[in-house]
C-alpha cells in the first residue's frame, strides 16, 4: 500500500485548539462526576444533545490521525504500529493503576461512609476480588466513573488496523465505520460487561466518532477548508445547535417541553449516550463544524496566558483524567458528609480545577523542549 501517495502539508506548530477543547472537556467531566455541586448545571450536557464525552473521543481521534498518521508516511507500517502499541499500553496501565488507586481512596474513605463502596461500583471488587480483577484486566469491569478510560483503551488498541486503512482507502474505512455503527443500532451489539449489562460507551458505536477524527486528522488538505468555509453547512449546523438547545432546555424548563409535539418527542427520545444516539452525533458534528470554522488555529486568543492552565490539561489529558477521577470522588465524598452549601460546592469544586492544572503545569515544565510534539490521548 502506498502511504505517500496524498501527503498532507507537516504542522509547522501544535494545534493548540485540539489542548484546549481537551482541557475543557475534562474539566466539564471532573465537574459533572461531582453530583452534589451545582456547577454541573452549567456544562454542555444540559444545553445539548452532546457533551464532553464526545469532545474528548474526536480529539483524540483527531490527535492520533495527525501524529501517527505522519509517522506512518515519514517511517512506516512498522515504526508507527509500535508508537500505536506502546501508546495503547500506557492508557491501559493507567486504567488498571487507577482502579488500584480509586480502591484505596474509596477505602480510606470508607472509615467514614461505608456506602461509598457501591457508590464507586467498588463492592463486587470486595466480594470477588480474583474474577474482578481478571475482568478489568480484560476490560470487561471498570469502577465508577472511569468508562470514557475505558473506551479509550479500547479504541486505541484498534489504531494499529484503523489509522492504515484510513490513509490508504479512507472511503473504505469510513464506510465500515458507518456500517458497524448502524448494525450496532439494528441487532443491539454490544461488548458485555462485568458483573451483569454492557459497557456503558458501547464501543462498537462509539467508534465511529473516533475514526472519523482519525479520517479528519490524517488526511489535511484544502478540502477541509471548503467544508468549514461552506455558509450552507454553516446554517444548517447552528439551525441544529438551537434546535438542541431548546429540547435540551426543555427537559428542565416544562414551560418550553409543552410546546413540543408529541410526535417529535417520540421521534428523538431517548437519546441514548451509551450507544451514541445520532442526534448526539449531529450535534457534535455541528458543534465542531462552527468552531473550527470561527476558530482558526492562528487565533491570537490561543495564546492567552489565562487559558494556559487547560490547553496544559489538554495536552496532558491521560494523567489528568486520572487524577481528576480520584478528586472528583474525593469531592463527591466530602460534600456528602453534610457540609454541601454553594460555598463549599464551589471550593470544593475549583481546588478540584486548581490541583489539575498544577499537575498539568508541572508536567509541561518537566518535559519542556523534550517531547514538543502533539500528544495523542
Amino acid at each position: 500500500m502506498n502511504w505517500n501517495s496524498t501527503i498532507p502539508a507537516p504542522l509547522k506548530e501544535r494545534d493548540l485548539r485540539i489542548d484546549l477543547f481537551r482541557g475543557l472537556s475534562l474539566w466539564w467531566i471532573y465537574i459533572n462526576h461531582i453530583p452534589e455541586t451545582y456547577l454541573n448545571r452549567f456544562t454542555p450536557k444540559n444545553f445539548g444533545f452532546s457533551d464532553a464525552a464526545e469532545i474528548l473521543v474526536f480529539l483524540s481521534g483527531l490527535a492520533s490521525g495527525i501524529v501517527y498518521g505522519d509517522l506512518l508516511r515519514s517511517s512506516g507500517f512498522a515504526a508507527a504500529s509500535l508508537r500505536m502499541l506502546r501508546r495503547s499500553f500506557e492508557i491501559y496501565i493507567a486504567q488498571i493503576l487507577t482502579v488500584v488507586l480509586l480502591l484505596a481512596e474509596v477505602s480510606y474513605i470508607a472509615a467514614w461512609q461505608l456506602d461509598m463502596f457501591d457508590h464507586a461500583n467498588l463492592a463486587v471488587l470486595l466480594q470477588q476480588p480474583a474474577e474482578t480483577l481478571l475482568q478489568a484486566a480484560l476490560l470487561r469491569y471498570t469502577p465508577v466513573n472511569l468508562d470514557p478510560l475505558l473506551l479509550m483503551v479500547i479504541l486505541h488498541f484498534a489504531l494499529v488496523l484503523i489509522v492504515p486503512l484510513t490513509i490508504g482507502a479512507w472511503p473504505l474505512a469510513l464506510a465500515g465505520s458507518v456500517a458497524l455503527y448502524v448494525c450496532a443500532h439494528l441487532f443491539d451489539w454490544y461488548i458485555p460487561a462485568y458483573p451483569k449489562g454492557q459497557l456503558y460507551f458501547n464501543p462498537l458505536n462509539w467508534q465511529l466518532l473516533f475514526v472519523i477524527g482519525i479520517w479528519w486528522g490524517a488526511n489535511r488538505g484544502d478540502w477541509q477548508l471548503a467544508i468549514l468555509n461552506s455558509r450552507m453547512l454553516a446554517v444548517l449546523a447552528a439551525g441544529y445547535v438551537l434546535f438542541s438547545f431548546v429540547i435540551t432546555l426543555g427537559w428542565q424548563i416544562h414551560a418550553i417541553e409543552a410546546y413540543v409535539p408529541a410526535w417529535l418527542s417520540r421521534l428523538i427520545y431517548p437519546v441514548d449516550k451509551t450507544n451514541l444516539d445520532i442526534l448526539r452525533l449531529l450535534h457534535f458534528a455541528a458543534l465542531a463544524l462552527l468552531c473550527w470554522r470561527f476558530l482558526p488555529s492562528n487565533a491570537s486568543i490561543l495564546k492567552a496566558r489565562s487559558l494556559v492552565p487547560l490547553i496544559r490539561c489538554g495536552e496532558y489529558s491521560l494523567a489528568i483524567y486520572c487524577v481528576s477521577v480520584l478528586l472528583s470522588f474525593a469531592a463527591h465524598a466530602l460534600l456528602s458528609l453534610g457540609s454541601n452549601g454553594l460555598a463549599s460546592q464551589t471550593l470544593v469544586t475549583l481546588l478540584g480545577l486548581v490541583l489539575m492544572s498544577a499537575l498539568a503545569m508541572s508536567l509541561a515544565a518537566i518535559d519542556r523542549g523534550v517531547l514538543p510534539n502533539l500528544r495523542p490521548l
